[in-house]
């Protein structure tokens, strides 16, 4: 039972550590101001991407937010990149007003797409920036005018600000909107603030062309933006946050889905890990990077997540420590985790009473993602699964509400 006590003590020690170091720098974080940006006239041309398979229910929605830009016209154009549809994608991405980038070639992952793409304009000197959306995407009309800013600012790489087009909807959504608030507010600002680095997550976000030119940047694993802040870290190019670069994204409101999506994400974590691994511990060393140590932690997140499950079970089969006190510490963190969760929707000025499921049942949501972390372990491969989006809602809807 001793040896068993200090293996338990161990794990527990290593959890801590693997807390404490998201925790450590956002607290240091509070005595740091924010550095104040200034806004510049529309100077950078955007080349907006937007793979999409099968998305002929909800495309023109984006594309028209798009078009509703508060920036000139002529200083952006949007591609459509439809691969493996079935439906009308096309047809109505043209008739939305947006150009098609037709995909000749068999791609499985949207990274096969942006390699496709990138290869495809890398002679093209009409734009300088890739913005890169998911087609279940709408955007706020400064969005573009905010990017710019944020560019000439200072970063070749940036993150918008994701919110949700479907926070009230049940749970599921709710919990997806906690999710990226808690990185918005915990993870990214913090790291602005120190002068590090944000990560890029999935949509919404640019990409400065000499970057891509340059790198060769072109994606191998299920995961390309985790692959992009990998490569960003190891070659020292720091990412922003553009908080008022507003986007809603679409969640998943099916819990099946849900974990065949996260079980993708935890994958593509692995992929990272083994690919990257070495070079980001390197990164970290050379360039004494907070950046750095955030994609190593990032990266081998689906391994903590079963590290826990296997502390916790061997915690109540062998009583290691008195079930009293874990019963107390599971209360106290469920109502630690409902009070961030009201804090996250208070900030961002959303209505409490209507998101209250997703608040109450968020701690579900984060606990169910380590049986997607399992999956993914011991799996060997996982191929991209079309997720179905049909949430058919107007910029207008979300900015009048």
């Amino acid at each position: 039972m001793l040896v068993l006590k200090i293996i338990f003590y161990i794990l527990q020690f290593i959890l801590f550590m693997y807390g404490f170091h998201f925790a450590f720098f956002t607290i240091i974080s509070v005595f740091k101001k924010s550095k104040k940006e200034k806004n510049f006239k529309p100077i950078h041309k955007f080349l907006i991407l937007i793979p999409a398979r099968n998305e002929e229910n909800i495309i023109t929605y984006l594309i028209e937010s798009l078009k509703k830009q508060n920036y000139p016209n002529d200083m952006y154009q949007i591609y459509v990149a439809p691969n493996n549809c079935t439906d009308k994608t096309e047809s109505v991405s043209k008739k939305a007003g947006a150009k098609i980038l037709k995909i000749d070639i068999p791609v499985q992952t949207k990274g096969e797409v942006l390699n496709y793409a990138f290869d495809k304009f890398k002679d093209d000197n009409s734009f300088d920036t890739y913005v890169i959306f998911d087609a279940d995407n709408i955007v706020h009309p400064n969005f573009l005018k905010e990017m710019n800013n944020k560019i000439e600012n200072g970063y070749k790489v940036a993150e918008g600000c994701r919110d949700t087009k479907n926070l009230y909807g049940n749970w599921l959504g709710g919990s997806y909107a906690l999710t990226y608030y808690l990185q918005n507010v915990f993870l990214y600002k913090p790291r602005e603030k120190l002068g590090s680095s944000a990560n890029l997550n999935g949509t919404g976000y640019y990409i400065s062309k000499d970057i891509i030119d340059n790198l060769n940047f072109r994606a191998s694993t299920l995961t390309e933006d985790l692959e992009f802040n990998a490569v960003a870290a190891i070659n020292n190019i720091k990412i922003g946050y553009a908080s008022k670069a507003i986007f809603y994204d679409e969640q998943v409101d099916e819990f099946i889905p849900s974990i065949t999506q996260r079980k993708r994400w935890s994958k593509g974590s692995i992929q990272i890990q083994k690919k990257y691994g070495k070079d980001l511990i390197k990164a970290a060393w050379k360039y004494k990077s907070i950046h750095a140590l955030d994609n190593i932690y990032i990266s081998i997140a689906p391994y903590f997540q079963v590290l826990i499950l296997i502390a916790e079970l061997a915690n109540i089969i062998f009583n290691i420590e008195n079930i009293k006190v874990i019963i107390i510490f599971g209360i106290l963190s469920y109502f630690l985790t409902i009070c961030l969760s009201i804090f996250l929707i208070a900030y961002y000025k959303k209505r409490i009473w209507n998101a209250l499921l997703g608040i109450l049942l968020f701690p579900l949501f984060m606990v169910s993602g380590i049986l997607s972390a399992i999956m993914a372990l011991f799996s060997k491969h996982t191929i991209w699964e079309e997720i179905k989006h049909n949430k058919k809602v107007a910029i207008e809807d979300i900015l009048n509400d």
